[in-house]
């Protein structure tokens, strides 16, 4: 288990020095090899990966690192563990006892009691499945910030916004309520903007360094 940990921290202290520490990297990999042999590869890893990450600053390609994982970190998987409190809580087909604030701050009127009842319980899963795959979405979009693989993310933020129309669709049809989309809308918002933000400010800074 050690071991495993030990190369994960190594992978990505690697990766955190950049193309132009191809030679420390290299350096690097052989003492941790040898260091792994002695029964210390953990503490070495932890101390090339805190190494790398002071690196990170000084070079250009260390800084754009760096605003991937703020985003990634800061902000999509934190909208991503707000969906899965909600989702844990009762969210989307209970209505909560905040939802009326929710309403009153998104200027949306709640018309209806959000119930389930023999009618519309049959959807229950089908909601909490939705918004499960948005979770599943908003993760694996943040994994693919991080790598830098702007198609990738994409094609999964198209997925979140068609999961998040069809959750709107659902929601209006069986609770008559939309404040239980609020959430998943906001998320889909600032994952959109701040990924096409950041996508543009990567591009700009590759053709400037080009």
């Amino acid at each position: 288990m050690s071991g495993g940990i030990a190369r994960a921290l190594m992978t990505l202290a690697l990766a955190g020095l950049g193309p132009h520490r191809r030679d420390w990297a290299a350096a690097m990999r052989a003492e941790f090899t040898m260091a792994a042999q002695a029964g210390e590869g953990l503490s070495f890893a932890f101390g090339c990966l805190a190494t790398a990450w002071r690196e990170l600053p000084a070079h250009h390609e260390g800084r754009l690192a760096l605003s991937r994982y703020t985003f990634a970190l800061g902000l999509i998987l934190p909208a991503a563990a707000v969906l899965l409190a909600g989702l844990w809580s009762g969210y989307p087909w209970v209505e909560p006892p905040y939802a009326d604030g929710i309403a009153r701050f998104a200027k949306v009127p709640t018309v209806l009691p959000a119930t389930i009842h023999a009618g519309n319980a049959f959807a229950v899963p089908w909601l909490a499945t939705i918004l499960l795959l948005r979770v599943g979405g908003l993760m694996l979009v943040a994994w693919f910030v991080v790598e830098a693989d702007w198609d990738r993310a994409a094609a999964i933020q198209r997925a979140g916004a068609a999961a998040t129309v069809t959750l709107a669709l659902f929601a209006a049809i069986v609770v008559a309520d939309f404040t239980c989309v609020v959430l998943p809308v906001l998320a889909l918002c600032a994952e959109m903007l701040s990924i096409a933000l950041l996508r543009r400010w990567h591009d700009g800074e590759d053709v400037a360094v080009a």
